[in-house]
């Protein structure tokens, strides 16, 4: 769960993880990452981290202070597992005759590597504004809006010899499309924001990733976390 990219409209701002944090802190026992505005960016950027034992979660928010405007601004967040794991998709259902949420399970170097899923009809004008052309491209093959800005990877041989997997999520006021590329790596990603800052803006983004070891159903748990989790952010 890292900045990998900052994004405005028709452009990228930057590969934020290619440029080294200035600074890095430990604040009440979450570490904080600190990246100073550049002349790339205009913007002060922050990964905080805390560990949540309870929840046995990885608890993230994404932060921008900004010193110019930026026209539909994205944080592109990065997460990569092995392929050990399964990476599931929480997607709308569009068959003729839908039943509730299809989990897309995408296959290990299949043709259609890299996949991704917006939240609505605003998100998809975002995604194909010129953003993705520019800088490193990708040409995301465009699937059916998500159902919930909800991922998981299932590893096949579980945790410790148990079952195993883990969860991420974004609440879907902040989370604009998620996406897959499951050809070297398997990546699951997370676009956050996709709308309109002014200089002076201040955004939060909060994300979580859960750990499973014990499940009946993992889509089921899944969407149990994910409730949980974003009915006690209210």
């Amino acid at each position: 769960m890292n900045i990998y990219r900052a994004l405005s409209r028709g452009r990228q701002l930057e590969i934020t993880r290619e440029r080294v944090p200035d600074k890095i802190d430990i604040e009440s026992g979450a570490t904080v990452v600190h990246w100073k505005p550049c002349a790339a960016i205009q913007a002060s950027l922050t990964a905080k981290y805390q560990i949540n034992e309870e929840a046995s979660a990885v608890d993230v928010v994404f932060s921008a202070h900004f010193e110019q405007n930026y026209p539909d601004f994205e944080l592109f967040i990065a997460n990569y597992f092995t392929p050990y794991f399964t990476p599931r998709y929480a997607v709308t259902d569009n068959r003729t005759h839908p039943d509730g949420v299809f989990w897309y399970e995408k296959k290990w170097y299949n043709e259609d590597e890299c996949e991704s899923w917006a939240r609505d009809k605003d998100a998809e004008s975002v995604f194909s504004d010129g953003r993705w052309t520019d800088g490193y491209p990708l040409n995301w093959r465009r699937g059916p809006r998500y159902a919930y800005p909800l991922m998981t990877q299932q590893h096949r041989h579980g945790f410790a010899g148990g079952q195993g997997a883990i969860v991420l999520m974004a609440r879907r006021e902040d989370c604009f499309g998620i996406s897959g590329y499951n050809a070297y790596h398997n990546a699951q990603y997370l676009h956050l924001w996709g709308r309109d800052v002014e200089a002076g803006e201040h955004i939060d983004i909060p994300v979580r990733m859960v750990m499973l070891t014990q499940f009946d159903n993992l889509q089921e748990s899944a969407l149990a976390k994910y409730e949980t989790w974003t009915e006690a952010l209210r």
